[in-house]
């Protein structure tokens, strides 16, 4: 199993927390080179990216690796539904759409897709 972030305080975090968990691997990285060091297929990715979504060159990059299964979160609704689209122009389809009013009288909400290919 691997996670990969770019911030490298989350992944010195994710390192503590995971220290039990010898398969687990930290990566300090882009996602696009990670996955290019990666060799063969992932069974599923999670993502959890940035308010300004994953963009097209990660998910061009995930989609590359032909993982059968994602799971995408998004806290801002307009880059969640760009990167549903670039997922769908790569032969993915929503499994499951869920939105969370995590701060409810606010605009802000979390969106979970769960899609296969």
């Amino acid at each position: 199993m691997l996670t990969v972030d770019t911030s490298r305080s989350a992944a010195r975090a994710a390192r503590a927390a995971l220290a039990d968990l010898p398969w687990v691997s930290v990566v300090t990285d882009s996602v696009r080179r990670a996955l290019a060091a990666e060799s063969g297929r992932p069974d599923i990715a999670v993502l959890d990216p940035p308010r300004t979504g994953a963009g097209r060159d990660v998910i061009d990059a995930l989609a590359a690796t032909e993982v059968r299964r994602i799971i995408h979160i998004g806290c801002e609704a307009a880059s969640f539904a760009r990167d549903v689209g670039l997922y769908l122009r790569h032969g993915y389809t929503v499994e499951e759409l869920r939105v969370f009013d995590s701060f409810p009288l606010t605009h802000h909400v979390e969106c979970i897709a769960v899609l296969t290919r």
